[in-house]
């Protein structure tokens, strides 16, 4: 039996947030998603705004009733707050998150358990928060990102699923969180060097998103990391439900690409929501197994005492 690729379409639905203020284009493009990954018998994450989701709640119970998976997408500047949860701290973070996520449940009727935070501007409280709050997975980093103006700085954090640190968001930890990156090639840079080319549809056209995903799976397989995962990202501020549209095409593209490139490396690519590969994740690695042990490198300082 072949090792599995798990392979993750999510898409940021925030088309109601001041400054797009376009509802229709939203649901357009939620839709539009949907039938891209239906039509290939696949289903998605869709990470949704309180404004979205309390726009077209309709649209929102049907997609999860059809099996995609939906979380909290959260842009405090929409609710009246800093644009940036990165810059708050662990109290304000929480009444934020807390009056998104009530937002949503209102809706939906549960309350969401997995989250992605706009401009994934987070610090080093986030973690400890969100899984205080009852989330349990999510896309909160984008590793080798050094965007501090948007406090958004994520260097030296891992480039695979992984368990959180309650106290640094760079760590390996053992909560009960499982952050999902988004897939990145951190050697093309981009914004002068300050942020990975990622695997975001509107990004680049499908050829360029064929590098990155093939790039991706050799070193996952190279280093054997226990559970493979390719995490393309987009938003609903496109118009996905227009076959003729630039980002549909690349969109197509990018999921025969992934099939394909996981067939080269003898890989069985199953698409997967953030939901199923935090499950894989946990069945994979016991919590306990991956707390950070640091230690220092002292070659550097001189002949070392007997």
């Amino acid at each position: 039996m072949a090792e599995r690729l798990y392979f993750s379409l999510s898409i940021d639905c925030e088309a109601t947030q001041p400054a797009i203020a376009d509802a229709a284009l939203g649901e357009r493009a939620s839709r539009g998603f949907a039938e891209v990954l239906e039509g290939r018998g696949l289903r998605g994450t869709f990470h949704v705004l309180p404004g979205d989701i309390e726009a077209h709640g309709d649209l929102y119970r049907e997609l999860h009733a059809r099996g995609h998976e939906l979380g909290l997408h959260v842009h405090p500047a929409a609710d009246g707050h800093q644009e940036f949860l990165g810059v708050y701290g662990p109290d304000d973070q929480a009444r934020i998150l807390r009056q998104a996520a009530d937002r949503f449940s209102q809706v939906v009727g549960f309350p969401p358990d997995n989250i992605c935070v706009g401009y994934l501007s987070t610090n080093d409280f986030t973690y400890g928060v969100l899984h205080n709050l009852g989330f349990r997975h999510g896309t909160t980093s984008l590793p080798t990102r050094v965007l501090p103006e948007c406090a958004s700085v994520h260097a030296g954090a891992p480039l695979d699923v992984h368990y959180a640190h309650r106290f640094n968001r760079v760590l390996v930890g053992d909560l009960d969180y499982v952050e999902i990156p988004p897939t990145i090639d951190p050697d093309s840079r981009m914004w002068g060097g300050r942020h990975p080319l990622d695997l975001r549809i509107e990004l680049v056209d499908a050829k360029n998103h064929w590098y990155t995903i093939d790039k991706a799976v050799r070193r996952q397989v190279q280093q054997a990391v226990p559970v493979k995962v390719i995490r393309a990202a987009t938003h609903n501020t496109f118009e996905y439900a227009d076959p003729r549209d630039f980002r549909r095409q690349t969109l197509g593209a990018v999921i025969e690409h992934a099939f394909r490139i996981a067939e080269t490396h003898g890989l069985e690519c199953v698409a997967a929501t953030g939901a199923e590969i935090a499950r894989a994740y946990r069945a994979a690695v016991p919590r306990e197994s991956t707390a950070a042990s640091l230690s220092l490198d002292r070659r550097g300082y001189g002949p070392q005492q007997k």
